[in-house]
Parts: C-alpha cells; structure tokens; sequence
C-alpha cells in the first residue's frame, strides 16, 4: 500500500491540494505526511467527524480575535521532537532545549484554553503546568530560559558574589562553581522533564494535527469540499469492511445516513481542482462505481484521463480523511489505488511504454488475486499494440475484474471489445450545424462531459472534427472522410 508521500508523487491533482494547504507550523506538514491510508470505516468516520467539528469552529470564528490568536501561537511552535527524545533517553538538556520545551509548553497552555473556552473539546490536551513550573520558578510565564538564581538559594549567592567581587582570580573561580551548580540543575530539571516527556510529544502532535485540521478546514471553504459519507457492503460480513455492531452504536447518525446497500460509491458533482484552477472551468460529473468493471468510451479530448485522475484523488483524500471535491459522495473504502495512466510511465525508465503498462496491470491482477479490495484505474489499455491483440488484452483484462467484483474503470479507444460488462459513454463534443466559432482556445466549451449509460460497443469518432478544428492540413482531412466512406 502506498503511503501519503507515494500518493503525491503519483497523482498530481493530490499534489495540488497537499500543496495548496496553509500551514502555521512545521508540525502540521509534518503531521500531514505521516496522515495514514486508513481502510477501517470506523476510524475514518471519526476522522471526519472532528474534521466536520473543526470546520463548525473555523467557520463560526472566522476571522474573530479567538482564530488571530489560535493561528498566532500556531505559528509561533517549533518542532521540539529532537528535544522530548532526549528527555525520553534520559539525556541532559542544554539551555536552548529548556528554552524550547518551556515555550512549547506555554503555547500549548494557551491553545488548550482558547479551545475549551469556546467550547471546543474535540482534540484533548494533556495539562503541563508542572513544565512549566519547573521552568518558570518565578512564574513570568514569558518564552525565555536561563538557569534561574531562584533554582538554588547557593546558586543565587555565588552569582551576588561574582558581582561584587573585584578580584580576577576569585571571579574565575566563582564562575567554576557556577557552572557546576547549573549543570547539576540542568540535570535535575532534565530528570523532573522526562517524567512528562510522553505527554510533552503527545501534546505536539496534538498541536499539529489541530493545524493540518485547521488548514483543511481552510481549503475546505475555498473550494466547497464535502464530507463524504463512508459506505459497506452489507452483503459482507468479514473483511476490514465490516464494522462491529458496538462501532455502528458509536455512529448511529453516520451508519444511518445512506441507504445504499450495495456499498457502491457515488458521487454527485464530482469535479477536479487542479483542472478547475487551470482552466477556470471544469464541468462536475455524477457517477456510481459498482463492484464490477465499467468500460469508458469516449472521443479524444472528451475528459477520459481526468475522469479517472478525479475519480482517484476523491477515493485518495477520502482515505487520507480529507473531504472531497464533489456536491456529495459516498465511498466505500479500499485497501489500495491502483492506477495505469500513461502519464505516470516515464517514471521507470529503460522500459518501452507497453512494458510499464503490462507491468501494472499484472500489479492489478495480482491484488485482486490476493483478495485485496483495490479500485483500479485503466487508461487506454494496450493503446500502443498493434488493435487485435489490445482488444484481446482489454477483453481478458475486463474479465478477470468481473470474476473477482473488482472496482475498475478501463477508458479504451477500441469498438467491437468481445465483453459484456458496463459500459459508459462520455457524451463528448456538442456542435451545432455550421458552427464557426469552436478553436483550439475554447473547445472545452463544446465538450459535454456528462457520462452516460451505453449498450454499444463502438465509440464516438470525433477525431477528424477535432482535426479540423484544429486547422489540421485539409488534403490529410479530406483523405480520412473519403476512407471512411468506403
């Protein structure tokens, strides 16, 4: 299974929005890259639910004194990591490490008051006031450190005698024994520490997860994400798909949301930032994925590649508890995405296109062989074989998914494909009779990328019209229409 990091690098609309996040600290990207796959529904409904809570919050104090000064201490936290390890190995901090855990543990006091005077419960913090105590004798409660002359009566009265001394030799030798009193201090400090080290980490990870959440929160308002609804088969009563009957009483809301009991995913709306942000424009989809594979046809340029690409980054933010780019969705959850789309070969290299493509669908066919639930995207299967045996590669291929209910979409260019199975048509370019004003600029314009059911088995040709629209060489259109005709 890929992690969060494989999924970026593989997918760029994925990458787009990981990208796009606005973190307040290094914490909360650091949280986001260790964000796991999470396969069991139960935990990813939890996910979303405090996603939901987080979003309620950030949006009832969008820009009030409570968020400025939520967002300020955020921004003011520094990965302390290095330093709780030490006091976990029983290591002696030095005074910039005191220095950090002190004020961590004072902006850590802070945000867990801001959010439980709002009423905000959903991320617990565990309570340091002991830290800071130890570090603060004097209680300042200011982000500084040094060793503290309150720390020992002793320690108080060498350095009063280092002040008044005149002498150069008594100096020194007071300044010895300084320095030997704070290192027993640092030590004893550092020992009282490791006691909380556990809850010191635990409180940081709180602190960035609630600004990955916060930064999600923000994205979900720009771009009217949904939460969507996780889905089972309820036909299934073992596998990492089933929850217990205690996880549904946990849920009740959520268990009871949707009637689909066929645990199909589906998808209203559905739409792809990335594209959106490129172009201005990208027109929403509705689709339902069955347990089976579905064969996609349509012309070029009809928005074949992004409907998979789409349909990958809405399964991949789902299971990575982000909300996803649609009106509303519901998503029955996989242990694994598996893609072959030409765009990613270039990425092993020394092997022929056909070669890497080959190489992935065997990917996919021994997942579904493994008993793996995946959802596999195929984009133009065997396109650069020679007609014949593609149509027999993407027959066969299209068979083994139907034998083992696998979730596949496969967009091919070949008619007359020897499989019964479902079939979507994307209805593809609108033109009127005589219409002048389609280029190359705004054919998206003409394009409709609504999917439609289909019971044949030939696809569009639109290629010449897209050709000529192109301006492509008259005499190379003129000789492709006789062709046809004959």
């Amino acid at each position: 299974m890929a992690n969060i990091k494989q999924h970026i690098e593989q997918q760029s609309a994925f990458k787009f929005m990981t990208d796009e996040l606005q973190f307040a600290s290094a914490v909360g990207r650091k949280k986001l890259m260790h964000r796991q796959f999470l396969t069991n529904p139960f935990e990813l409904r939890m996910e979303l639910d405090i996603q939901e809570a987080v979003c309620q919050f950030a949006e009832k104090h969008h820009n009030t004194a409570v968020m400025a000064q939520l967002i300020e201490q955020l921004c003011h936290v520094n990965d302390i990591s290095q330093s709780v390890v030490n006091l976990i190995d029983g290591n002696v901090l030095d005074d910039i490490q005191l220095f950090e855990v002190k004020k961590f543990s004072l902006i850590s006091d802070k945000v867990s008051k801001l959010l439980m005077d709002n009423g905000f419960d959903w991320i617990p913090f565990h309570d340091l006031t002991l830290v800071i105590d130890t570090l603060d004798p004097d209680k300042n409660r200011l982000p500084q450190f040094h060793i503290y002359s309150s720390y020992k009566p002793e320690l108080a009265e060498i350095r009063q005698k280092i002040d008044q001394s005149t002498d150069e030799e008594e100096i020194e030798k007071l300044k010895w024994e300084e320095s030997q009193m704070e290192d027993k201090i640092r030590t004893a400090l550092s020992k009282r520490l490791s006691m909380k080290a556990l809850q010191i980490q635990q409180n940081l990870d709180q602190i960035g997860y609630l600004d990955l959440l916060l930064a999600h929160a923000e994205q979900i308002r720009k771009w009217q994400l949904c939460k969507p609804t996780i889905v089972e088969d309820k036909s299934k009563t073992t596998g990492c798909c089933s929850c217990s009957a205690e996880e549904n009483n946990n849920t009740p809301s959520e268990a009871n949301k949707s009637s689909n009991m066929e645990g199909n995913s589906r998808f209203i709306g559905l739409f792809n930032p990335l594209v959106k942000h490129s172009t201005g424009n990208f027109q929403a989809i509705d689709i339902e994925l069955k347990h089976e594979p579905t064969l996609i046809t349509g012309a070029n340029m009809s928005g074949k590649t992004v409907l998979l690409k789409t349909i990958g980054l809405a399964q991949t933010m789902c299971q990575f508890g982000f909300f996803v780019p649609a009106a509303s969705a519901e998503i029955a959850l996989v242990d694994d995405i598996l893609f072959s789309i030409g765009d990613q070969q270039s990425e092993m290299n020394g092997l022929s296109s056909f070669a890497v493509e080959i190489l992935n669908i065997d990917k996919i066919i021994k997942a579904v062989k493994e008993e793996q639930q995946i959802l596999a995207l195929v984009d133009e299967l065997a396109r650069t074989t020679n007609p014949e045996e593609g149509k027999a590669l993407v027959s066969s291929f299209i068979q083994i998914m139907q034998q083992y209910h696998t979730d596949a979409l496969i967009t091919t260019h070949y008619g007359g494909l020897q499989s019964d199975c479902r079939r979507l048509r994307v209805k593809g370019l609108k033109i009127k009779n005589n219409e002048k004003n389609i280029t190359p600029e705004n054919i998206n314009r003409y394009m409709d990328y609504q999917l439609v059911e289909t019971t044949q088995d030939d696809v569009p040709m639109e290629a010449i019209s897209i050709a000529e629209i192109f301006g492509v060489d008259e005499e190379l259109i003129l000789k492709a229409k006789k062709k046809l005709a004959n």
